[in-house]
């Protein structure tokens, strides 16, 4: 039985070609509502795009079945817009921030009192001639020092060997110039104990005195053991004055910098006995070149080149 077609109501061929036009408009509609954009039809004579030739033109059979579409968005897969991988950070994320290790600090630092003789300090350096500072202080070293790190294959736990006991410290006393790292004296805790005034008023007396020159300045942290009534006089008896660094502020003091690069030597050298150890450090003072002291200098604040 046929029934009548309506005046608003395709027949035959007509319908085909309606249900064909139907799919298309939904196909781009469905493509600008999930893939953001117009869709774009493709000239039958148009050049292959740059991911080769067509399905036509390069591949037959089954191959171009499957290559059919290959290059088409995938529908419902748009990204969210945000930071790209590389852009995230530990505990969050935010554009253009990349994670790196945190200097720290002493929080009194911060503190009202610190901040203005932190700033007097610099104001008082001004007219100072900065190639004249001296900078000495100590630090500490032991039999226990080797590399944290190292490499090992996937997967192998790599270790290493290290006195169960470090013993005594073997403390440092050095002198930072823009010439470098000199006015060595190594204190063997197991023999002389800890530095105290005495020692210290010593190694200024009869170490750091006679490297002086006139118009030196011998800049000092507030340790306890740099603040004895007698400094003051040891140093002008080689024609140099004393000098104090504001409390709390290592950044002040270049030869901080000096002792960090030689504890890396110490740690490659791994040194077993106290001779040894006393070896490697006069061997790491003399790693310490003229151009790294300058540098230290200028990080700090002291223009020397």
């Amino acid at each position: 039985m046929c029934r009548a077609a309506g005046p608003d109501l395709p027949s035959g061929g007509a319908i085909q070609r309606f249900h064909l036009l139907r799919g298309q408009a939904f196909a781009s509609s469905t493509y600008e509502r999930f893939a953001g954009g117009p869709a774009r039809e493709r000239r039958p004579d148009a050049a292959p795009g740059p991911g080769g030739p067509g399905p036509v033109e390069g591949l037959s059979g089954g191959a171009a079945r499957r290559d059919t579409g290959r290059n088409k968005p995938r529908l419902g897969r748009r990204r969210r817009p945000g930071p790209e991988p590389h852009e995230y950070v530990a505990g969050g994320r935010a554009p253009g921030v990349g994670a790196q290790k945190k200097s720290i600090y002493a929080a009194e630092r911060d503190t009202e009192r610190v901040v203005a003789l932190r700033r007097l300090f610099l104001e008082a350096i001004q007219p100072e001639d900065v190639t004249r500072f001296v900078f000495v202080d100590e630090t500490s070293t032991n039999l226990t020092y080797c590399r944290r790190y190292g490499r090992a294959p996937a997967g192998q736990r790599l270790d290493q060997a290290v006195p169960l006991h470090s013993g005594p410290n073997v403390t440092l006393l050095a002198a930072l110039t823009p010439d470098g790292l000199g006015a060595l004296l190594s204190v063997n805790g197991a023999v002389n104990g800890a530095v105290n005034g005495d020692v210290f008023a010593a190694y200024l007396d009869q170490v750091l005195g006679p490297t002086l020159r006139p118009g030196d300045v011998v800049v000092l942290d507030n340790l306890s053991v740099h603040k004895v009534d007698r400094l003051d006089d040891i140093v002008r008896k080689y024609g140099a004055r004393l000098r104090y660094l504001p409390p709390y502020s290592p950044d002040f003091n270049p030869i901080e910098l000096a002792f960090s690069k030689l504890k890396t030597w110490l740690r490659t050298a791994k040194t077993r006995t106290r001779d040894l150890l006393e070896e490697a450090i006069r061997a790491a003072a003399e790693w310490v070149t003229e151009q790294d002291a300058k540098n230290w200098f200028d990080h700090c604040g002291y223009h020397v080149q």
